[in-house]
């Protein structure tokens, strides 16, 4: 029997889980080596575990847009509806798999504490941000700036290798405020929280993967799974692929601002006009204004305004 062929952006969606599941695993490596030499750390420690904590966040990046798009949420519904029997249609293969994932609800972050983990990270999500500390409200904008700088590095070229000494300049300032932004409100189980999210996520895609559960759906992919799902379970996700989109893209510019951050006050050059963060940067800006147009944000408290305007 020949394989199943895998739709494009299920397998899209693969390679960022993957990627983001080697970005956490990085990043917990080095927080356990890291806690090996105690509470005080030498400065060279320090910026190792910033650096740690970035690439755990750009995991958790994904995880907070795939959790937008309503891949934890509409499963978690249709696992509700199959434990209380109310699930109308028959999930064939996929019900064992449905009880297992309702079963383990109590094992993993609820809706309420993914929702202010992202609140305290990205500014985002339905839920409050914890007592302890605030939400991270400029996070977006500050985005917006990065990647439109990063968008921007090739203007008034001064060098055709790097771009010009104003515009790195403007990399460097934003990139320093979105990492700013995101240490202060990251915790000590940042690492920990993002390996919980991303297990919740991949359990949830193998049961909208089902062949079953894609066959009484009629969907041809994971976002179709994922749509027609939320349709039934009323769950008002929002446009499902633009925002896996926008999460791949912000994962990777996030796990280049890891990479970048311990430079951020060297003097040359912080990256060059070849860097695959710049496409990256491009398609977040992209993502973000065509979600920004589907009414994800009032038009007059939105920072996309003076970009759409």
């Amino acid at each position: 029997m020949p394989a199943p062929v895998i739709p494009p952006d299920d397998a899209a969606l693969d390679r960022a889980l993957r990627e983001a599941g080697r970005l956490v695993a990085r990043a917990s490596t080095l927080a356990v080596a890291l806690a090996d030499l105690g509470i005080e750390l030498p400065p060279a420690s320090v910026v190792q575990a910033d650096a740690a904590q970035l690439r755990a966040m750009a995991g958790l990046y994904l995880a907070a847009e795939l959790e937008a798009a309503g891949v934890v949420p509409v499963v978690e519904a249709l696992a509700a509806l199959g434990a209380n029997g109310r699930l109308p249609f028959d999930p064939g293969g996929a019900a064992e798999n449905l009880a297992l994932f309702w079963r383990g609800r109590r094992e993993r972050p609820s809706a309420e504490e993914r929702a202010a983990t992202f609140a305290r990270l990205f500014g985002s999500g339905d839920g409050p941000a914890p007592a302890e500390a605030r939400a991270n409200l400029g996070f977006e904008a500050d985005m917006i700036e990065l990647t439109e700088a990063l968008y921007k590095l090739d203007e008034l070229v001064d060098n055709p290798s790097w771009g010009g000494i104003a515009q790195q300049a403007r990399v460097r300032r934003a990139a320093e405020r979105v990492a700013m932004g995101l240490l202060d409100a990251s915790g000590g189980l940042t690492v920990f929280v993002a390996e919980e999210l991303l297990a919740a996520l991949n359990a949830a895609l193998a049961i909208l993967r089902h062949p079953d559960l894609r066959a009484v759906l009629r969907a041809r992919d994971v976002w179709s799974a994922v749509e027609a799902a939320a349709r039934l379970v009323q769950h008002p996700a929002g446009p499902a692929r633009l925002h896996a989109q926008r999460g791949r893209a912000g994962m990777t510019v996030i796990a280049w601002l890891a990479d970048a951050a311990p430079h951020l006050n060297d003097p040359a050059p912080l990256l060059g006009l070849d860097h695959p963060v710049i496409p990256a940067a491009v398609e977040w800006l992209q993502a973000a204004l065509e979600i920004g147009e589907a009414g994800s944000a009032a038009p007059s408290r939105s920072p996309w305004a003076a970009l759409a305007g």
